[in-house]
């Protein structure tokens, strides 16, 4: 179980590996991608944790179950 500090790094992690990775200075090793990658996923938060916190802050969080994760991808073909 991770603990809220744990969650709280693996999101902002998340967030600065894709911004690294969104800005495509250089070239990234797969491999290095990968470790990274499964080590924010340890602590990242699940669809039950983002279920919790929808209910108790609404204007932050929408409930995964209602939320359309294609949508940003259709956004930007």
């Amino acid at each position: 179980m991770s603990t809220a500090e744990q969650r709280t790094r693996a999101v902002v992690g998340a967030r600065a590996l894709l911004a690294t990775l969104a800005d495509g200075r250089g070239p990234y090793c797969a491999d290095l991608v990968r470790t990274l990658a499964m080590t924010l996923l340890r602590h990242y938060p699940s669809e039950a944790d983002i279920d919790v916190s929808a209910i108790a802050l609404p204007s932050l969080w929408a409930e995964p179950a209602q939320v359309d994760t294609r949508r940003e991808h259709r956004r930007r073909s």
